[in-house]
């Protein structure tokens, strides 16, 4: 019976594959510092890694804690109808999140009551750095942008800078929210309004009643709007 004759392609591939795995054992001998040093660079990559996340994780959950306890402490009431003490200590925890804690999310949070506590205490200026300090912090994507740039173009106005609070509506009027479009024109109608425009007044309360049905408010408004068109036209006739 005659032999079956084995053809030299059948044992090409396992040749190779013998040939490269005896060549890559061989260079692993030579250069076993080499791998030693890469294996220790991914090892400590690892490790260094895995504490940067537990340090952080720890900081958040301090930061947390705090902030539970300044929330505890918060006022239920109005400015005016609680101790100044308890506003005093809300702000203390508050401004300790920012001072040990302040790369933390919680911080970020922090930053809005703070400056709505400041708000409330007519202290402005340091409300609008509380917000500022937010908006850097943020992108479009967190849900408290829109509010804290209301809260701000608010603190602009209460405040008398008019200038300020129309870039911080006209940049939510830009960037918001939909659900903020039809409010945002009754703000901007406000401030020219207080600034002695009347013609872009009437044009941004114009915009906010063709959006909004507010009965009682807009029939007020309707009729201020009214009443300023029949002193442009005395003025045009006189």
């Amino acid at each position: 019976m005659a032999k079956r004759k084995i053809k030299r392609k059948a044992v090409k591939k396992p040749d190779e594959f013998i040939t490269f795995g005896a060549k890559a054992m061989t260079w692993c001998r030579e250069n076993v510092k080499i791998l030693s040093g890469v294996a220790a660079g991914f090892a400590l990559i690892f490790v260094v890694g895995g504490a940067i996340f537990v340090f952080k994780a720890h900081r958040e959950a301090k930061a947390a804690d705090l902030y539970q306890k300044a929330l505890a402490q918060y006022p239920t009431g109005s400015l005016g109808d609680n101790n100044a003490t308890e506003y005093f200590q809300t702000t203390a925890a508050l401004e300790k999140i920012l001072q040990q804690y302040g790369s933390t999310t919680v911080a970020t949070d922090a930053l809005v009551d703070l400056g709505n506590i400041y708000f409330g205490q007519g202290l402005y200026d340091k409300a609008i750095a509380c917000y500022n300090d937010f908006l850097q912090r943020t992108d479009r994507t967190n849900p408290l942008r829109d509010p804290v740039l209301v809260s701000l173009g608010e603190t602009y106005e209460t405040k008398g800078s008019y200038e300020d609070a129309l870039k911080i509506y006209q940049l939510l009027a830009k960037e918001g929210a939909p659900v903020y479009q039809t409010q945002v024109q009754l703000y901007l109608g406000r401030v020219y309004e207080a600034m002695g425009d009347k013609t872009q007044a009437m044009v941004h309360y114009d915009n906010y009643l063709n959006q909004s049905p507010a009965p009682l408010f807009g029939e007020w408004l309707r009729i201020k709007l009214q009443r300023w068109r029949q002193e442009e036209k005395s003025v045009e006739g006189g």
